[in-house]
């Protein structure tokens, strides 16, 4: 799990990602140092981390343990962003005011756009802004505190921490993406030297390349879901609808209406139904199968998965790529130096906890 960490920690602690909290009276989860840890920080810390692991490492959530790892990743994300944050306050490090503004700016620039995706005039997206602070129950001087703290924890891993990461060499970048052929070719026992999470690393590098240089599929998809729960006359309805929106698309419907019109997969459906490109593993086996045998530009027929009935539409296919050294030379080097950062920024963290008075209240709730 260490591979996503590094990366989240990096995210967590040089971005300027500051979630609006409601000022409620509510339960803690933890405290550091007497400042509180909200059970409603920790569930939305616990969310946050859920959809990045989903997008960076999704073969983490077949591990039988992968929720306890979650929660247990959230709390310590909470508790060490808030050991950064007293230290740059014990330091008092300087934020200047053009920097503030800069960085109200970047999250303003978050509520430009409606939820589907409609650009908003400016005066509609600072009017979606200020509702929202008002929704959550923080004033505008409260929020500017809160960006100007996550600046001054910036700063403090700028200077004390980035400045120690080393820059990998060629020769380290060049035996790095020999392990990554390795894994690659399922031959991971031929690689020595790595601890366990070492090897999480490089399994989940591995994974990203594959994606980019495997066959690759740009789908489309009307879904017509069935409940766990249904009624073999509402899974015959189901199945019969999808067969008549399949005939509809022989005649004269298009598949952006049939999207629209019958798709009960809202996310997609405000795309297009797009699934984005889809690699082999990553399909329900009984639909992937048939979508990999697809013509450009074909509808499928109605085909079963445990969600429901899907029509497929194939709107590009990439044949399988070689993976070059050239080709990702620059990557490699960016995953090495961020690995680099990240464990750097461990032991600067590991140095705070060891005078911190540090309570957690998680276990004591379940």
């Amino acid at each position: 799990m260490r591979t996503t960490n590094k990366i989240l920690a990096a995210a967590a602690f040089c971005a300027l990602a500051v979630p609006l909290q409601a000022k409620v009276v509510e339960e803690l989860a933890a405290k550091v140092n007497n400042e509180a840890i909200t059970t409603t920080e920790y569930k939305q810390a616990k969310e946050a981390l859920t959809e990045q692991y989903a997008s960076a490492m999704p073969d983490f959530f077949k591990q039988k343990d992968a929720d306890a790892q979650l929660e247990k990743a959230a709390l310590d994300k909470l508790v060490d962003e808030a050991l950064l944050r007293q230290k740059a306050e014990a330091l008092k490090i300087k934020v200047y005011e053009r920097e503030l503004e800069t960085g109200v700016a970047e999250i303003r620039k978050r509520f430009a756009h409606a939820p589907d995706g409609t650009a908003l005039s400016t005066e509609k997206a600072e009017a979606a802004f200020r509702d929202e602070l008002k929704k959550e129950g923080v004033t505008m001087e409260e929020f500017r505190e809160r960006i100007r703290k996550q600046l001054m924890v910036q700063k403090l891993v700028q200077d004390t921490v980035k400045a120690k990461a080393k820059i990998p060499g060629d020769a380290e970048v060049k035996a790095y993406f020999d392990n990554v052929l390795l894994v690659l070719k399922g031959e991971q026992a031929s690689i020595k030297g790595l601890d366990e999470e070492a090897m999480q690393d490089l399994t989940a590098v591995a994974g990203r390349f594959k994606e980019i240089t495997s066959e690759r599929l740009r789908l489309r998809h009307i879904l017509i879901k069935v409940a766990d729960n249904a009624t073999p006359e509402e899974k015959k309805a189901a199945q019969d609808k999808a067969l008549a929106i399949r005939k509809d698309l022989d005649g004269t419907l298009e598949f952006d209406d049939a999207v629209t019109k019958n798709s009960d997969d809202q996310d997609t459906a405000r795309r297009g139904g797009d699934l984005g490109y889809v690699v082999k593993g990553m399909l329900p086996q009984e639909v992937e199968s048939a979508a990999f045998k697809m013509q450009v530009g074909e509808n499928s027929q109605p085909l079963q998965s445990k969600f429901g009935w899907h029509i497929l539409r194939l709107e590009e296919k990439r044949a399988a790529q070689k993976l070059r050294f050239e080709s990702v030379k620059d990557d490699l080097e960016q995953v090495l130096a961020q690995n680099s950062f990240a464990i750097e920024l461990g032991a600067y963290i590991k140095d705070l906890h060891k005078d911190a008075k540090i309570e957690i209240f998680m276990d004591k709730k379940n």
